[in-house]
């Protein structure tokens, strides 16, 4: 099984390896989370939340702060999204100037107020648009451009689309095996994402219902996808990402030991400690995420009920000490 995750490839030039990749994921995806994964292990390529295009250009300081990022996260892309192909490539120009690895475009996002505005997955009701709009990026930017979409708007048609993005330039796909109708329910079709990169030349990441190590592994069997890319999985186990490589080898896995999600707990409150946003930010990030850490584990549920009564980041880590006491006891 370790073959799967031996076999690095380019994303125009970039080296991506291992093949396994963090999904973007609004709200969540941050520098901060983004450096955790790759400090953690596992993870070849990490991909940012996705910022608004109209936000970039028309110079919205919340929107540029989504920019930042660690050196460590290297390889990194940075997501966008937007309706309009002129505001696009002007957005992708500002996000190369950053000195980001590769820039990525949003074809995914189901949501509805997204997919009003002509943007995320609204931008498969409409081919030439969404051909234009990749057009006018890769002929602005020079660092490689990639699509995130999923297998069509109702139907599962999105491959004469990808089909063109390839022609274009695009270096490479990731889908999602779902269409915007289905949104997250029912199964990801796992068959059309195996369809896709039989017809591609490009490199294509397989996405959806990858829940656990022994998922990741089946995926890239049954698909024959370059790299799988993981999302939902890694909120409630940030080592999912090493724990697939162990599996492979044959190896116990980390993810549920209270011991382990404790100090990668730790070390997240310890790098939105040192944020430059709000305490109010801060506090928010703290209860969710280690809200979603602790899920799974030993002594998780205590955790959970203590995030309601905390005031500060500093009162986290207090939690989590007294978990360490209590494990120790």
């Amino acid at each position: 099984m370790t073959d799967f995750l031996a076999r690095s490839f380019s994303i125009g030039g970039v080296l991506i390896d291992p093949p396994l990749a963090l999904a973007p994921m609004a709200e969540v995806t941050d520098t901060y989370y983004r450096s955790l994964i790759k400090e953690l292990g596992g993870a070849g390529l990490v991909v940012s939340e996705f910022i608004s295009a109209e936000g970039l250009t028309r110079k919205n300081d919340r929107s540029h702060q989504m920019l930042a990022f660690a050196e460590n996260e290297r390889p990194v892309s940075i997501q966008i999204y937007g309706g309009d192909p002129d505001r696009m490539d002007d957005a992708a120009a500002i996000v190369e100037a950053q000195g980001v690895d590769i820039v990525d475009i949003n074809m995914g996002c189901p949501v509805k107020k997204i997919v009003n505005t002509g943007a995320g997955s609204g931008m498969l009701k409409d081919f030439d648009r969404a051909a234009r709009t990749v057009d006018k990026i890769t002929k602005r930017v020079k660092i490689p451009v990639t699509v995130k979409v999923r297998k069509g708007w109702e139907s599962d048609d999105v491959l004469p689309l990808l089909q063109r993005f390839q022609d274009i330039g695009v270096s490479a796909i990731a889908i999602h095996g779902r269409t915007r109708s289905e949104a997250y329910t029912g199964a990801s079709d796992w068959k059309y994402i195996a369809m896709v990169k039989r017809e591609l030349r490009i490199p294509v990441f397989g996405n959806g219902d990858v829940k656990t190590p022994a998922d990741a592994i089946r995926m890239f069997e049954e698909t024959g996808v370059d790299g799988v890319m993981i999302g939902r999985a890694a909120l409630h186990n940030p080592f999912i990402f090493r724990d697939i490589h162990a599996y492979a080898a044959g190896r116990p896995t980390v993810g549920n030991e209270i011991e382990h999600r404790i100090d990668a707990m730790q070390r997240y409150l310890t790098k939105i400690d040192g944020a430059p946003q709000i305490d109010k930010w801060k506090l928010h990030k703290a209860r969710t995420v280690i809200g979603w850490f602790s899920k799974g584990i030993p002594h998780g549920k205590d955790i959970r009920l203590g995030l309601q009564d905390i005031t500060a980041v500093s009162d986290v880590q207090k939690l989590l000490d007294r978990s360490r006491e209590t494990i120790a006891a």
